[in-house]
């Protein structure tokens, strides 16, 4: 008889090519042990309001958490990435040139998606970072406004 994951497809073996078996292996090592990683948020704060001292301490010790579960999320994202390019042919080939992506460079960052070459393009050009969800911003500060100014003021030109 037949198990709903089985019928789903969850128990599947993906076929993983000999030449990247290596890489797989390590990229779900990599998966497993960034996913378990705590990310829960931290505790109330039990400071009184007198003791800046011990507040800032723990607002920077906050903001440190948020910044490594942000860090970690974009990694495990890569991760996740790496696998199914895996999983559909397509791992170890730059995504900026098409050429195959040093081997080298896979060892030393097996979710790598640019040859050298790639990356420096990429780089050049100022962008490179593919986000699994947008980072947060805080608008203090930010003027909301309904229109977009442009940086040149319009100019009436005579007829």
């Amino acid at each position: 008889m037949s198990t709903a994951a089985d019928i789903l497809g969850s128990n599947r073996k993906p076929k993983v090519p000999a030449k990247w078996a290596a890489h797989f292996r390590r990229l779900i090592d990599e998966r497993n042990r960034l996913l378990a990683r705590n990310f829960s948020s931290p505790a109330p704060s039990a400071v009184k309001i007198d003791d800046l001292g011990d507040a800032a301490t723990e607002e920077t010790q906050r903001t440190l958490a948020f910044v490594a579960a942000g860090a970690t999320q974009e990694t495990v994202f890569e991760v996740l990435e790496a696998i199914r390019r895996i999983e559909c042919g397509t791992y170890g080939i730059c995504e900026v040139t098409g050429e195959p992506i040093e081997e080298a460079r896979l060892q030393a960052i097996p979710w790598a998606r640019f040859s050298l070459r790639g990356q420096q393009e990429v780089e050049a050009g100022g962008s490179g970072r593919r986000r699994a969800i947008p980072p947060l911003q805080s608008l203090v500060g930010a003027e909301l406004t309904s229109e977009p100014e442009s940086e040149e003021p319009e100019r009436e030109q005579a007829v």
